[in-house]
């Protein structure tokens, strides 16, 4: 296969669309441009106006509740890093540290996307407060059973991290650091805020707590969008082809 070229989008004589890491960068630019506009919108009208609801527009972009646009945003950016780390194994069939680090990687983002959209994490975390409360478990108890998992996957994926080229490194481990800053780190430092609340805390979110979400949010699109971007530099961009044409999507590797 050709190194696709970085400065291309269609290539009219096969009919391709080519995707190439600087026309990632701009999408993902402008999607969370509106999608944490919106939310910042919303959070004008929940506590500026005083409309926690606003007819629906609150929870439709509101980046901390479920089942809403931000909420689609994430799945599908999670989606594309699986598939993209799917796509990376396959490339490397001829180192297999290689081929199963990334394949496993790939499972690593499904099931995060997963989690994104039924909330698998929210459910662990309500059974283990209520369950083992006497062990003075943060009101998110979520985040030890996923924090002791994240140390594990460090420590089975160490070996491959090891062996990748310098800037692939670097990438790579900026990205995770961001997003478990905010997954994990800022997700601790609002279950410390949620719990200091008064017992009628259900009822109301405060600014304080909302702009805590903002910036955990914030790590999880940017660090997962970091870790995108990168897989697809790497690749040297996707191409699109029409259907009906004998090819098929490609990427290279670096």
């Amino acid at each position: 296969m050709q190194r696709q070229p970085h400065d291309a989008t269609i290539q009219a004589g096969n009919q391709s669309l080519i995707l190439t890491p600087p026309k990632l960068a701009q999408l993902l630019s402008v999607v969370l441009a509106v999608v944490f506009f919106m939310h910042g919108l919303a959070l004008l009208v929940a506590h500026g106006l005083g409309f926690p609801v606003a007819l629906g527009l609150v929870p439709l972009f509101h980046v901390d509740f479920e089942n809403n646009i931000p909420t689609f945003v994430a799945f599908v950016l999670l989606i594309s890093c699986g598939l993209v780390s799917a796509w990376s194994s396959a490339l490397e069939g001829a180192r297999l540290r290689h081929h199963r680090a990334w394949a496993f990687i790939a499972l690593i983002f499904l099931v995060l996307a997963a989690d994104e959209a039924f909330s698998f994490h929210e459910q662990l975390g309500t059974f283990l407060y209520a369950r083992f409360s006497q062990l003075d478990l943060p009101i998110y108890a979520w985040v030890v059973p996923y924090g002791i998992v994240v140390v594990l996957l460090g420590s089975f994926l160490l070996r491959w991290f090891l062996e990748l080229e310098r800037s692939m490194q670097l990438s790579l481990f900026a990205a995770g650091a961001v997003f478990l800053a905010g997954a994990i780190g800022l997700e601790l430092v609002a279950s410390a805020h949620y719990e200091s609340l008064p017992v009628e805390r259900e009822t109301y979110r405060t600014l304080t707590g909302d702009l805590l979400s903002t910036f955990e949010e914030a790590c999880e699109f940017a660090g997962a969008s970091l870790f995108l971007h990168t897989l697809l530099k790497r690749l040297g961009g996707i191409s699109f082809r029409a259907l009906g044409h004998d090819h098929v999507p490609a990427a290279t590797t670096r």
